[in-house]
């Protein structure tokens, strides 16, 4: 059952875990206000995408840490190419009445361009043009380390949603396409001229719809993303002055350049060969409003695909602290690693629908948070950091 509870009740300090205090702590809000308000928008290879690694760093150091920027070339765009699609789908349809074998050809070429153009695909075929950059800090246990915890949070904004539809949907209406002209050039369907003819003009007519989208969402400018991600970086920053000294856990935290599209992420475990085993990864989705969880998997995954020592710290790190286990109705930021059959799990806080509100939109402001769920959010994370380092001696 979901509910969105009252976090202006709950006690912040009733959690029976050691809490070292080494200096004074920074009010998380402050950071998201200075993040979402100051810097703004923050687009991937942004000025802005580098005044926030920037923040984040002085931040971290400022907490004790050892901190050294990555720098790594991505692209600036998670996406696009629908127009190219669309002006190809059309000529293949137009070109129909005059030369079907020309059109057929067309079509095939449209399918492939729209295959090379998913985001599984395309970071194969473009050159990588814009620079951005991961933050990554690091603390020290006191013992021999025996275990490491990542910590992983965009530093970038998510684009404006696209109100049509996926580069899969696309993919698909080029595919129909291609199979509606081979039947019709080999085997005719029993319909009429005038039916079979609508059947060619309708992925058309999609890619057409789907290119104006494209070329809307391109038009709109970026939300401030307070929820995503500003607050999520304000509860990682917190969680990390209130975690302390682990006795055997080393502890990252990380701020990923080009997080929205992935590119951060699979720089960073391509450069630092984590240890499979001794490594667990919590990544932090849009925190600050809705109903604070930790992510079991999302609708795409039959099975579990959260790190069950994960799931149980977590739920232990629950006393005092209101969250419950949920299932994503989108794709978390860990999936790479839970795919790659490493430890991982996300924390995010999500609407009745299973998502992270306001994500994407020009409403995921500043005003929209609500700042006991940052700080419930923040004490979530190190309760969970301090229990699995408990588990670890």
């Amino acid at each position: 059952m979901t509910y969105e509870p009252d976090y202006t009740t709950l006690p912040l300090n009733t959690v029976e875990f050691p809490l070292p205090v080494l200096r004074r702590r920074e009010d998380p809000i402050e950071a998201m206000h200075k993040i979402a308000d100051d810097i703004g928008a923050r687009p991937v290879t942004s000025i802005a995408e580098a005044q926030t690694a920037a923040y984040v760093a002085s931040r971290l150091r400022r907490s004790g840490l050892q901190v050294w920027t990555d720098p790594f070339r991505t692209h600036a765009l998670s996406g696009s190419g629908t127009l190219m699609l669309a002006l190809l789908g059309s000529a293949a349809v137009g070109m129909w009445g005059y030369d079907r074998l020309y059109a057929l050809a067309i079509a095939a070429t449209t399918c492939v361009v729209a295959i090379v153009l998913t985001n599984t695909l395309s970071r194969y075929f473009r050159r990588a043009t814009s620079e951005s950059q991961n933050v990554i800090a690091t603390h020290a246990p006191i013992g021999p380390a025996t275990r490491r915890v990542v910590l992983l949070v965009p530093l970038d904004t998510h684009q404006p949603r696209d109100p049509i539809g996926s580069r899969e949907a696309q993919v698909a209406a080029t595919l129909a396409l291609l199979m509606m002209m081979s039947l019709e050039y080999i085997a005719p369907m029993p319909l009429p001229v005038q039916v079979r003819t609508m059947l060619l003009i309708v992925p058309a007519l999609y890619l057409l719809l789907a290119a104006s989208a494209e070329l809307w969402v391109r038009s709109q400018p970026y939300s401030a993303g307070a929820v995503s991600y500003a607050s999520s970086i304000a509860a990682m920053l917190a969680a990390v002055d209130d975690v302390g000294r682990l006795n055997h856990t080393e502890l990252w935290a990380v701020g990923l350049g080009g997080g929205t599209t992935g590119a951060g992420l699979a720089h960073l475990v391509k450069k630092y060969p984590f240890d499979a085993n001794a490594t667990f990864f919590i990544g932090l989705e849009g925190i600050g409003r809705g109903t604070l969880s930790y992510l079991i998997h999302d609708v795409n995954e039959r099975t579990r695909s959260a790190d069950d020592m994960l799931v149980d710290v977590f739920t232990e790190a629950t006393l005092g602290v209101r969250a419950e286990p949920r299932i994503a109705n989108f794709v978390p930021l860990v999936r790479p690693l839970t795919q790659a059959k490493r430890r991982a799990i996300s924390v995010a806080c999500l609407d009745h629908n299973g998502r992270v509100p306001l994500q994407g939109s020009s409403k995921d402001t500043s005003d929209a948070i609500t700042p006991a769920i940052v700080e419930q959010s923040a004490r979530l994370i190190a309760n969970a950091i301090r229990g699995l380092d408990a588990h670890s001696g």
